[in-house]
This record gives structure tokens, C-alpha cells and sequence, in this order.
């Protein structure tokens, strides 16, 4: 009984009350809820980052064009929301961990890689970042004879930069070669017979390799000069290695996006 007094007396009292108009009513300001994003907007660039160290020669050690032209590449070729980008940084430089993928290579230099380095390339990795490495030819030079060979310099330095402690430890040396079923080769475009390999002409290396931490693609190595195809504009056939970049890109991406839908266009 006492209730319904109680909502009968506040009915009148409302109906009672002249109602404000709109311009006397108090500003009503609902606080939007702060979400936390484990990816990027679509609208936040995302940056391959061509790695450069001390000693390495231009043309011939690094592809200058390189990563611009697969970023260039994978942009008309694909719908991808996420604007790319290209950028050429050191190891020791903190913006490598924002890094979508890292991207370095060799022909004969000799490494110098210092212990700021090594423990930004370790952070980068161990932090979910993908790494794509290449031993490749000079760009003016018409050497594939020489290229799809194990044990050159660069295959040697690099892996045994991988193996320091301030790097990867004894992971560094965890390398399988990754299977023509792998889910790189079907990523974007279809490599059902595997990588691209129009970079070599009589290599022994017909297959990549690659590290996995915590059970995802952590590096991948390449002997088999894909990326020369990415920087020369009038080689033949480069398009199925500009392809195979694409590829490594959206790896990348499914890696960064963990699960989550990927910002393609529909």
C-alpha cells in the first residue's frame, strides 16, 4: 500500500511539473568508453622497415628500391585498408618495434652488428615481430648461377648473429625449411610448387627456412636472391617475386592481427 502511495504521489508530481524546453535543458554528456586496441587502425600506416648496418654497400649489400617497390606493389595489388609504408632503419632504433616486418640483407659484407643492435633485433623478435632475411646478388650484376647456395657469407654471419646470446641463444639455431604446404604460400597468392625461384639458376637451396617462437613465424631466411626482383624494375619475371612479397606482408599482418579480421576492403 505504502508503495503504490509512493508511485502514485511521483506520477503527480510528474505530470505536475511543466516540462523544460529544449534549449533550458542541462547538457546531458555520456563518457565514451575507452577501448584498447591489440592492432592498428585501419587508418594507422604500417611500416616494413628495410634494416641497416654498419659496412654494407648499396646495390650490393642492401636493394635501395627494394621495399619501396613491394610496398608500392602490394598496394595496387591488394584490397588492404592499412595504408604501407617503407622506412630504413637501425636495429638499435626503437621505432623497429612498431615494425609490421623487418626486412635485411647481404652479399659479401662483413657484419657489424653491435650489442644495442642485437638486443633491439632480440626485442623485435621475441615481441612478436617477423623478420625476412635474404642473402641476395648486387643489383647490376647477372650472377644467378651464383645465387640458391648455402653457406655464403651473409647465410653464414646472419645465422650466427641469430645464435648470440643477446639475440635468440640456442632458438637461433632452431631452423627447419618451411613445407610447399606451408600457409605462406597461399597467404595472398597461390605458390603451390613453393618460393619463386627465378632468382637462381643452378643453387643447390630450393626451399626456405625459418625460426618459429612460441609456435609463429619468427624469421625467415632466403638463399635465394628473391628480393633482387622487388628493386630491378626491368628484370623478367618479377612479378611472381613481387608476389611471393606480398605474401610475406600479409603473413605479417595475420601475425599482428592475431585471429582478427583482416582490413581488407570488401
Amino acid at each position: 500500500m505504502i508503495s503504490q502511495r509512493r508511485a502514485s504521489l511521483l506520477l503527480a508530481l510528474l505530470l505536475a511539473t511543466p516540462a523544460l524546453a529544449q534549449d533550458e535543458r542541462p547538457p546531458v554528456s555520456i563518457p565514451q568508453p575507452k577501448r584498447q586496441r591489440s592492432t592498428p587502425a585501419p587508418d594507422s600506416p604500417l611500416t616494413i622497415v628495410q634494416v641497416s648496418y654498419k659496412y654494407a654497400i648499396k646495390e650490393r649489400d642492401y636493394l635501395s628500391m627494394a621495399a619501396q617497390e613491394l610496398v608500392k606493389y602490394t598496394r595496387t595489388s591488394t584490397h588492404l585498408e592499412v595504408p604501407l609504408h617503407s622506412q630504413v632503419l637501425t636495429l638499435d632504433d626503437p621505432r623497429i618495434a612498431d615494425a609490421l616486418m623487418l626486412y635485411m640483407t647481404g652479399f659479401d659484407c662483413v657484419m657489424r652488428i653491435d650489442d644495442q643492435e642485437k638486443k633491439g633485433l632480440s626485442h623485435y623478435l621475441r615481441s612478436g615481430g617477423l623478420l625476412f632475411a635474404e642473402d641476395i646478388l648486387p643489383l647490376e650484376s647477372n650472377l644467378r648461377g651464383e645465387a640458391g647456395v648455402a653457406g655464403t657469407p651473409f647465410d653464414q654471419q646472419f645465422k650466427t648473429l641469430l645464435k648470440d646470446p643477446q639475440v635468440l641463444g640456442s632458438r637461433g639455431g632452431h631452423w627447419r625449411k618451411l613445407p610447399k604446404n606451408d600457409p605462406l604460400y597461399s597467404a595472398y597468392f597461390d605458390f603451390s610448387d613453393g618460393p619463386p625461384l627465378s632468382g637462381t639458376n643452378r643453387g643447390n637451396v630450393f626451399a626456405l627456412e625459418a625460426i618459429e617462437l612460441k609456435g609463429r613465424l619468427a624469421v625467415i631466411f632466403s638463399d635465394l636472391n628473391i628480393s633482387w626482383f622487388w628493386a630491378n624494375r626491368d628484370a623478367e619475371g618479377r612479378d611472381r617475386s613481387l608476389q611471393f612479397g606480398t605474401n610475406l606482408l600479409i603473413c605479417a599482418l595475420a601475425q599482428k592481427y592475431a585471429g582478427q579480421p583482416l582490413p581488407f576492403r570488401r
